[in-house]
C-alpha cells in the first residue's frame, strides 16, 4: 500500500485503471476511451471516436477533445513506475493540429523504464525535473491529426510532504 493525499490506498492494476478512467466524466464526455495500460506501466493506448458531441463546426474532431486525449497519461505512466516518494505533475502542454480528424483518432503514450530511471536519478540529484514527452495523434490509416508535447514535472517529496497524514 502507498500513501496518497494523507490516506492509504491500494495499488491499482493497469486494467482496472483503464476501465475506471473510461467513466471519468471529462474523458467520457469528450468521447475518449482508454484502451490499455501495459502491465509494466510503460505504455497507454487511447482513442477518440468521432460523434455528435465531440465534432466541431466543420464536422471534424474538436480540438479540445484532441488535447484532452493527451492529458494526464504521461504523468500516470511515470508515477506508477517511479513510486510514491516522488511528486509527478502535468505542467504544460502544446498541441499542433496538422489535419482534420475525420474519424476515430488514436494516441499511444510511452514512458520506457530506462527513461523513468534517468528522470528519477536526475530528480534525486537536481531536486526537480521538467521533461517533455511528445506523441502523434493519428487516424487508422496513419494520417497524423495532431502532434502534442506534454511537460511533466517530477521531484522527490520533501520529508514534510511525505510525512503528512501519517
Amino acid at each position: 500500500m502507498s500513501r496518497h493525499a494523507g490516506r492509504e490506498r491500494k495499488r491499482m492494476s493497469p486494467q482496472r485503471m483503464a476501465r475506471l478512467m473510461n467513466f471519468y466524466p471529462p474523458l467520457l464526455g469528450a468521447g475518449i476511451r482508454v484502451r490499455e495500460f501495459n502491465e509494466d506501466w510503460t505504455r497507454a493506448r487511447v482513442e477518440l471516436r468521432l460523434n455528435r458531441f465531440n465534432r466541431n463546426q466543420n464536422g471534424t474532431a474538436f480540438g479540445g477533445s484532441l488535447n484532452a486525449m493527451t492529458d494526464a497519461f504521461y504523468p500516470l505512466l511515470v508515477m506508477h513506475q517511479i513510486g510514491t516518494d516522488y511528486l509527478v505533475w502535468d505542467k504544460a502542454c502544446e498541441i499542433e493540429f496538422k489535419k482534420p480528424g475525420t474519424g476515430t483518432v488514436y494516441a499511444e503514450f510511452e514512458a520506457p523504464k530506462e527513461l523513468v530511471a534517468e528522470l528519477k536519478a536526475k530528480a534525486d540529484a537536481e531536486g526537480k525535473v521538467l521533461h517533455t514527452f511528445e506523441c502523434d495523434l493519428h487516424m487508422a490509416d496513419g494520417t497524423v491529426v495532431a502532434h502534442a508535447k506534454r511537460v511533466v514535472y517530477i521531484r522527490k517529496r520533501s520529508d514534510r510532504a511525505a510525512g503528512q497524514g501519517q
